[in-house]
C-alpha cells in the first residue's frame, strides 16, 4: 500500500479514530487504526467492539492499493506534530512508513486481517436529520443521563422516531431532558432505541453543527449514522427506559417567565456561596421578582435578585444551582418559562416548544 495523503484530513480522521480505540485491553489491534486505500481513497477504521467507525479520506493520491493495521497513538501523534501540507504512507507486509520533506518514521504494525469487522450503512437510512438539528438536540440531552451505571438503561440518550418528528430523552433520576427536532422526511415506521452516552458524543463530534444531512438506520442491536465522510456504528443499550411521560407535571399552578442569559448569570452568583453540606440555592418567587438566597456555613450567605413575570401564588423552593445551570446552558431561547406546583414538586422549565426539562427539588431543611 502506498499514498500520498493530506495531513489535515488525516488529522481529522485520526482525532475521530482516537476518541474510539480502546485504551487498555488484552488485544494489541482494538489500539490499532486499520487503512484501506482503494478505489482513489483511504478509509480509516476503528473499532473497540462496541462502537466502530469508518471515515472516508478523499484527499488523497493511491498510488498502490492495500491494507495496513497500525497503532493508532504513534500514527496519531506522528501526523499531529507534522507540519507539512502531505504525508506518504507507504506499507510493506506489517511495517508503514510515513514520510514528510524533512521527516521519515517507521512503525511496525500488525495483520491487516485480523482486525474485526466494522459494520457498514448500507444503502438505505430509515431516517435523516440535519447535523446542525441533531448536535443541538444532543447537547440539549447528553448532560442529564445517569454518569453511575446503577441502573444502566439511563446511562443512555432515549431515541424516539415518528413521522416527521424526533425525539431525544435522558434522565439521571433527580432530572429529565426532552428536546424535540424535525426529520427531513417522514420515516416509514415508527422507531425507539437507547444509545449510549460515548456513541452520543461522537455523533455530536461527526455532525459538527454543519448544514449537511445525516442518515439513520436502526438494526436489531445497533444505531448507525452516516455523515458525508463517516459512518458510525455503535451497539445499543439493552433494557427498558423509564416512563418519561409520568415524570413531566401537567397540573402547574405557577409560572414565572424569564430572561434566560438573565437567571444564569444569577444562579451562578448565588451558587458562589454553597458547599457540599449546602448544595441547594432557595428561589423565592413572587409578582414580578425573584429572590435567589444560598449560605455556606462558616462562609457566608448570598441574597441575589431578579425582575420576573410570574403568575400564582407566591413560592419558595430550593434546587441544586448546577442541575439548573445545566439547562439554562443549553436552552437557545432568549427567555425560559418555570412552572411549578409546589415547593416539594418537581420544577418544570421550558425553552420554546422544542426543549422541555424537569427537575426535582432538594430540601432546604
Amino acid at each position: 500500500m502506498k499514498v500520498i495523503a493530506q495531513t489535515n484530513a488525516l488529522t481529522d480522521a485520526l482525532g475521530l479514530m482516537g476518541g474510539i480505540v480502546a485504551g487498555r485491553t488484552p488485544k494489541p489491534v482494538l489500539q490499532c487504526v486499520k487503512l484501506i486505500a482503494a478505489d482513489g481513497a483511504l478509509t480509516a477504521l476503528a473499532t473497540d467492539l462496541e462502537i466502530g467507525c469508518r471515515y472516508r479520506i478523499s484527499q488523497v493520491e493511491v498510488l498502490e492499493e492495500g491494507e495496513a493495521l497500525i497503532p493508532a497513538d504513534r500514527l496519531g501523534a506522528i501526523v499531529r506534530e507534522s507540519m507539512e501540507e502531505t504525508l506518504t504512507i507507504e506499507v510493506a507486509k506489517e511495517t508503514c512508513t510515513i514520510t514528510g520533506s524533512g521527516s521519515r518514521f517507521t512503525i511496525y504494525g500488525f495483520d491487516p486481517a485480523e482486525f474485526p469487522p466494522v459494520s457498514e450503512f448500507g444503502t438505505e437510512a430509515d431516517a435523516e436529520v440535519a447535523s446542525d438539528v441533531l448536535t443541538g438536540m444532543i447537547a440539549r440531552t447528553l448532560f442529564a443521563t445517569a454518569k453511575e451505571h446503577s441502573r444502566y438503561a439511563i446511562s443512555g440518550v432515549l431515541w424516539e422516531i415518528e413521522g416527521k418528528k424526533l425525539r431525544l430523552v435522558a434522565t439521571d433520576g433527580r432530572r429529565l431532558a426532552l428536546t424535540k427536532g424535525a426529520l427531513a422526511a417522514s420515516a416509514p415506521k415508527p422507531l425507539s432505541a437507547i444509545v449510549p452516552t460515548k456513541l452520543m458524543s461522537l455523533i455530536q463530534r461527526v455532525a459538527g453543527g454543519s448544514e449537511q444531512a445525516l442518515g439513520i438506520r436502526l438494526a436489531e442491536t445497533q444505531l448507525l449514522v452516516r455523515s458525508a465522510n463517516a459512518v458510525l456504528a455503535g451497539n445499543l443499550v439493552q433494557g427498558n427506559f423509564p416512563k418519561y411521560q409520568d415524570v413531566i407535571p401537567s397540573d402547574t399552578t405557577a409560572k414565572a417567565t424569564l430572561d434566560t442569559q438573565l437567571f444564569l448569570h444569577r444562579i451562578r452568583q448565588a451558587a458562589l456561596l454553597t458547599n457540599e453540606e449546602s448544595k441547594g440555592v432557595r428561589l423565592s418567587f413572587s409578582p414580578g421578582a425573584l429572590t435567589l438566597t444560598s449560605r455556606a456555613p462558616e462562609t457566608g450567605e448570598a441574597e441575589i435578585k431578579a425582575s420576573i413575570e410570574f403568575e400564582g401564588e407566591p413560592l419558595d423552593i430550593g434546587f441544586n444551582p448546577a442541575y439548573l445551570s445545566d439547562a439554562l446552558k443549553v436552552a437557545d431561547t432568549q427567555t425560559i418559562t418555570f412552572e411549578f406546583s409546589g415547593p416539594s414538586k418537581p420544577g418544570l422549565v421550558k425553552a420554546g416548544t422544542d426543549f422541555v426539562y424537569v427537575l426535582m427539588p432538594v430540601d432546604l431543611g
